[in-house]
């Protein structure tokens, strides 16, 4: 009677194989940080050797790059596309923008990058940069040309579109830091949804025609 042979186990496709590394990595990021997370905790939680990651991911911060793409830089594009396409009335587009916001972070589950940059931006000003260009630039372009349409409409005064982007953005990031340093002193925590609810009434009023401000 013949041997019976058992079938070699199958390797998992690449993108599964990927999918394993980048979920490894943000687990060893969140845990231990960017500097000190290593390449080969991160084959071992992934289940692959070490020359599996370095061939998908040259270094750490592509792994760190390549979860961006993944987990944030989609949804910054999303935000974006609506915002470039959008030309009614400011405040519904403002308020959209803030409850989705705002959930998420009053949803505790704001994910680990923003803490990570945080930490890291002196001895990783790389990370920064891409950061920056790949989610933040592109979110911040289309809150200008937002508000730029809004100007050119007389919807609002006329100022520098770029500082009323930085101006709107402002209570979101300390939103966000608020969550990420003092959430968990806090019994409960501070609630950014009804925080960028009265932020979207106070900064429109702000941004009222000089004219009708005088009426």
């Amino acid at each position: 009677m013949a041997d019976t042979l058992s079938p070699r186990p199958r390797r998992a496709p690449p993108e599964m194989r990927q999918t394993a590394i980048l979920d490894a990595a943000l687990n060893e990021f969140s845990a231990h940080g960017f500097s000190d997370s290593r390449m080969e905790d991160v084959a071992r939680g992934a289940g692959v050797s070490k020359g599996t990651v370095y061939l998908y991911y040259p270094t750490k911060q592509a792994l760190f790059e390549a979860l961006v793409r993944r987990d944030i830089a989609p949804r910054a594009t999303m935000v974006a596309g609506f915002l470039n396409s959008y030309d009614g009335p400011l405040e519904p587009a403002l308020r959209r923008m803030t409850e989705l916001i705002g959930g998420v972070i009053d949803s505790g589950q704001l994910p680990i990058y923003p803490k990570l940059l945080i930490a890291e931006a002196s001895r990783f000003p790389e990370l920064v940069h891409f950061y920056r260009r790949e989610v933040i630039g592109v979110t911040l372009g289309a809150l200008i040309g937002l508000f730029r349409r809004a100007m050119v409409r007389g919807d609002i005064r006329a100022m520098d579109p770029e500082i009323t982007a930085h101006l709107f953005i402002a209570p979101l990031l300390k939103s966000v830091l608020w969550r990420l340093t003092f959430a968990a002193s806090e019994d409960p925590p501070f609630a950014a949804a009804p925080y960028l609810d009265a932020h979207i009434g106070l900064f429109l009023c702000g941004l009222k025609p000089e004219e009708n401000s005088h009426a």
